[in-house]
This record gives C-alpha cells, sequence and structure tokens, in this order.
C-alpha cells in the first residue's frame, strides 16, 4: 500500500473508529436508559390506572349501598318497590339492569333494563334483549349478609355487550329485598383508552386470566405471559408475543379491593428511535469526519510523499553505479534533514570508492581465514551439541536413579526388617518354620531390588545416543516404556500423578540403551509440566508413540525447564529416524497436551 493511501487511511481511522464507538456506546447506553425508563413507567401508568378503576368501582357501590340503606324495601307496596329501581336505573349511567329479588333470588318486582323497542330509551344505558335477563338473573349471588354487596365472576365484553359486573346489595336491616345490578365496565373500558395508544394496549383481565377490556391495538398483551403474574401486586415483564413479532415490555397492577388485574404493553421498538436518531447524526458527523481525513490526508501525503520520492529517483541513481546524485531538497523539518544526510551519505560513499576497491583485496584474504574459523567453530558447535545431548541423556539416567532410589527403599526397608526379626527369632529360639518363612519374603525383596536393578541397566548399557543407528537391534518400545514408568514410578506418585500405559506392538531398529534414555527424557520432561493430580497416558498406533497430560501446566517456567528435556529426546529419536510433534505451549491450564513420536516403517 502507497505512503499517501495509508496516511489517508490512518487519519480516516484516527478521525472515524473512536466517534463510531463513541456513537455505538451512546446509543447502547441511551436504549438501556429507555427500556429502564419504560419498565418503571410502565408499572406505574399501570398501578395508577388501577387505582383510578378502584376509585371509580368504589364510589358506585358506596353510593348503590347508601341508596338501598336509605329506603326499606322489605315494607314499601309494589309500585315503591318498581319507583325505587327505575330512580336508581336512571341515576347509575353504568347500570345495564336493576333487580329487586327475595332470598331466593326471585323477582319481587319486573327488572328495569332497556330495550331496544322501547320508544322511550334512557341516553347513557345499554340496550339488552329481554333473551339476556334470564341469564344475569341466575349469576346473582343468592347468600348475601345484611349490610354487605356480593359479586359474581365479572363477564367478559364481546360483540354486541361490554363487559360487566352482577353483583346484589342487601339493605342493613335484611335481604328480604336486595337491589341486583348489572355493572357496566363501559366507563372503564373509557378510562382505560385515556391510556392507551397506538403502541400500547391496555387489558383488565378478570382473576382467572380472561380478558375482560381491551383497549389499544389488539395483539401486544399475550395472557399466556401474563396469566403466572395475575395473583402479585404489580409485577413487570418482558416477552415475545405467541403469535410471534416484536419483543414486548409488559406491566400489571391489581385493582384495589377488586378481583381485577390491569395490564399494559409496549412493543420494545417503540423505544428505538432515540437510538436510530444517534445513529443518524453520528453517521453524518462520521461522513463530514472522513471526507475532512481524505482532503487533509492527501494534502500531507503529498508533503510527505514528493520528498519520499525525489529521495528514491536519487537512490537508485545511487544503486546504478551514479555517486555524483544528489537532491535538492530545502527544508527544515525531518525530510530536509533527511535529505540532507543523503547528501553527505552519496559524498562518503564517492570518497570512500577507492578505499572500497583497495581494501577489496585485504577482504578476499581475510575470507579465507574466515572460512577456517567457521569450519572449526562448527566443529566446536557440533562437539557442544553432542556434549549437550549426552548431559541430558545422563540427566535423564539421573531422574531414573532417583526414581531407583525410591523403589529399592521399600524392599530394602523389607529385607533389613525381616533380617532384624529374624536375629531377633534366632536369639529367641522361635521354630525355623516361622524363620523359613521370613527368608523366603527376605528373597522375595532382594529379587525385587535384582529387577530394579536390572531394568535400570538398559539405561546404562551401549553406545551414546548420538551413535544410534537405524540398522541397530530389534527394540521394543513398550518393553522399554515398562522399565521407564517403573523406575520413575515413586517420583511420579510424590507427585501425585497417575500413569497409564497400554502396551502394544511397536518394534524398532535401533541402540536400545539409547532409545531407553530418550523415552525416560521425555516422561521426565512431561512429568515437569503436570501439576498434582494430573494423568499422564502413554499409548501406540500404529508407528506412533502418543503421550498425553490432562491437564497441563500452564507455568512458564515448568515449560522451560522442560523445553531442554524434550529437545534432547528429540534429538535421540531423530537419530533413529523418528518425527517429535510437541503440542503449542504455554497450553490454556485444564487442557490435554499430547506428543506424537512417529516412528519410520519397519524394515523387512
Amino acid at each position: 500500500m502507497r505512503l499517501g493511501l495509508r496516511l489517508g487511511l490512518m487519519l480516516a481511522l484516527v478521525g472515524v473508529v473512536p466517534l463510531a464507538m463513541l456513537a455505538w456506546a451512546a446509543s447502547v447506553t441511551t436504549r438501556l436508559w429507555l427500556v429502564n425508563s419504560a419498565v418503571d413507567f410502565q408499572v406505574e401508568t399501570a398501578q395508577m390506572l388501577a387505582s383510578s378503576i378502584a376509585r371509580q368501582l368504589a364510589d358506585t357501590q358506596r353510593v348503590l349501598q347508601m341508596q338501598v340503606a336509605n329506603f326499606d324495601l322489605a315494607d314499601a307496596s309494589p309500585e315503591a318497590q318498581q319507583a325505587f329501581l327505575i330512580s336508581t336505573y336512571r341515576l347509575f349511567p353504568e347500570i345495564d339492569v336493576a333487580f329487586l329479588v327475595d332470598r331466593a333470588g326471585e323477582d319481587i318486582v319486573p327488572p328495569v333494563y332497556q330495550s331496544s323497542s322501547e320508544a322511550m330509551q334512557v341516553p347513557g344505558h345499554a340496550l339488552l334483549s329481554p333473551l339476556a335477563i334470564a341469564p344475569l338473573r341466575a349469576e346473582l349471588p343468592r347468600e348475601v349478609a345484611a349490610g354487605t354487596a356480593a359479586w359474581a365472576a365479572p363477564r367478559a365484553q364481546t360483540d354486541h355487550e361490554s363487559a360487566a359486573l352482577v353483583g346484589v346489595f342487601s339493605p342493613p336491616w335484611g335481604a328480604q329485598a336486595s337491589l341486583g345490578v348489572e355493572l357496566s365496565l363501559a366507563a372503564v373500558a373509557a378510562r382505560m383508552r385515556t391510556v392507551a395508544s397506538d403502541d400500547r394496549e391496555v387489558v383488565l383481565f378478570s382473576p382467572d386470566g380472561t380478558e375482560l377490556v381491551t383497549a389499544g391495538p389488539v395483539g401486544l398483551v399475550d395472557a399466556d405471559s401474563f396469566r403466572p403474574l395475575l395473583g402479585t401486586p404489580a409485577a413487570d415483564l418482558r416477552y415475545q408475543p405467541t403469535g410471534g413479532g416484536d419483543e414486548v415490555l409488559g406491566a400489571l397492577a391489581r385493582v384495589p379491593g377488586q378481583d381485577l388485574v390491569v395490564a399494559l404493553a409496549t412493543p420494545l421498538r417503540s423505544l428505538d428511535a432515540a437510538s436510530r436518531e444517534i445513529q443518524l447524526r453520528t453517521g453524518y458527523i462520521a461522513g463530514i469526519t472522513l471526507l475532512l481525513a481524505i482532503v487533509v490526508g492527501g494534502l500531507l501525503s503529498r508533503s510527505i510523499t514528493d520528498p519520499v520520492q525525489a529521495l528514491r529517483d536519487a537512490a537508485a541513481r545511487m544503486g546504478s553505479g551514479d555517486l555524483a546524485s544528489r537532491v535538492d531538497l530545502r527544508r527544515s523539518d525531518e525530510l530536509g534533514d533527511l535529505a540532507r544526510g543523503f547528501n553527505q551519505m552519496a559524498g562518503s560513499l564517492q570518497q570512500n570508492q577507492e578505499d572500497l576497491a583497495r581494501k577489496n583485496a585485504e577482504i578476499a584474504g581475510f575470507n579465507v581465514e574466515l572460512q577456517a574459523r567457521v569450519d572449526r567453530r562448527t566443529a566446536q558447535l557440533r562437539a557442544a551439541q553432542a556434549s549437550l545431548v549426552q548431559s541430558r541423556q545422563l540427566a535423564a539416567v539421573g531422574e531414573l536413579s532417583a526414581g531407583l532410589t525410591h523403589e529399592l527403599n521399600n524392599p530394602l526397608a523389607g529385607v533389613v526388617g525381616l533380617l532384624q526379626v529374624l536375629r531377633a527369632r534366632a536369639q529367641a529360639g522361635a521354630p525355623d518354620e516361622a524363620g523359613a518363612s521370613l527368608l523366603d519374603a527376605a528373597e522375595r525383596e532382594a529379587l525385587r531390588c535384582t529387577e530394579i536393578v536390572g531394568r535400570l541397566s538398559r539405561f546404562t548399557q551401549g553406545p551414546n545416543a548420538t551413535e544410534a543407528s537405524a540398522d541397530g537391534e530389534d527394540v521394543d518400545v513398550h518393553l522399554l516404556l515398562d522399565d521407564v514408568l517403573a523406575l520413575l514410578a515413586g517420583a511420579m506418585r510424590e507427585r501425585q500423578l497417575t500413569v497409564s500405559h497400554t502396551s502394544g506392538a511397536l518394534h524398532v531398529r535401533g541402540e536400545q540403551s539409547a532409545l531407553a534414555r530418550a523415552l525416560g527424557q521425555l516422561v521426565a520432561a512431561v512429568r515437569t509440566l503436570a501439576p498434582e493430580g494430573a494423568n499422564i497416558d502413554v499409548r501406540s498406533e500404529g508407528r506412533n508413540l502418543y503421550v498425553s497430560l490432562e491437564p497441563v501446566g500452564t507455568s512458564q517456567d515448568d515449560w522451560r525447564a522442560a523445553a531442554l528435556g524434550f529437545w534432547a529426546a528429540r534429538k535421540v529419536f531423530e537419530d533413529h529416524g523418528a518425527i517429535v510433534e510437541e503440542p503449542a505451549q504455554p497450553a490454556q491450564r485444564g487442557d490435554v497436551a499430547q506428543w506424537v513420536v512417529r516412528f519410520p516403517e519397519a524394515t523387512p
């Protein structure tokens, strides 16, 4: 990428990227604040609407209770009772039907309601058909204590009738004649419509989740989402409507003193306008900033690239052999300093050209001596490498010897203990049979020591690892691994490591002791990386040997300590034609690290 274009892009990034990040942060913060504010507002609105509905219904019920208490309906004449019903019906526009019933729920006088067939109609009352009166009378509560009111379950809104409450008001002196009414919730619906809007639906629920009154756009309030919360005084929720659509913010509040619940719902997308406005304004500002960055970047890049191109052309001429080439750039900034430095360099080169020709002969002579020194140094490095490999082999033997110490301690302690017991028995005159048994045990422990020493001998016999050859003897890799893991068992137990070895058929051609030390070095290096309680698994598949560690340690010091051991083991395996694949380091704690030794195909 050209320097001018790179400068322009850098200026654009410096100007636009921080602005974009700020806009994104502002958009996210604004939306979060709007959502929290909307939730609080929804809950407050639902509580205020519930309180307003409660006051409206409570005022109506209180006045009806006073109306019943002011008239002795039981002793009044039928004409007076009928007049009471008519006056009550006319006094309360929210009453759709007025009954005067006895204890059995039977009419004392005919009910008062407004039929569509009547010539004179009272404004504000609903029109009912005579067929709708019988079901209403059946809904009237029967057992009503004197001076109280009882209500049936609310009736939901239909296509022809508004939602209503059916109740009975009993006078204080007895229930011989009680006032039954169907109170329309049309006034409640009108109050709910004042709260509803194009993006807010308001629903009045019964305690069982039946929608009584609905105001606003239909479909925002999901009854299934609100139903589990209807028993709470107030709550807010966020849900996806059952029918699909945008996510919705909802709130509900219980109507005090009534078995009614007010629910509100607003789509979350209605709150995104502020975020979109911020994004649009930021985009507009970012466009202007980008345009300014391009213009300023172009001017700045020309002030830099023109001198650089002049220096490039002069350098090209100098590269073709024209040491007299100069740059005429009169500036007081860093580019001017660079041009003057270039001219000075060209003069020095021109002055030193003769000196270089004279010294070429001397350099040719030095090259011969330098090559000899390089050859000697290479031989020294190879010797040092062989020595380092040998030292790591010895370190592997040391590791195994340390394990041998742990393994020999137990049987030797057993032999010593058994011999001491034998001596004590001999001094006490114990029977020979018991002594023979102890001698057998001592012999077994001594044979165990012999076996452990025999395992170690495989690591100390034969030539160095660097002298190993693929034309050597046939070596069973898993047999060597058994020896290695047996000698390192004590060291593994000290670290509380679990070692599993799955034997298989893996034979290679090479020098047994060198391969044994390399395997010991590999396992010891893996042990260095293993935290306490880790698992080491050794197995083979085909011509590949797998050593797995779970979990792996992540300490840089452990990796550095194990690195030399891995290197020394890899050198020996490479001398035998094998390839060692190591995991990336350092691994994450809890990961499984795996080392793979890929041996060459077996020769017939």
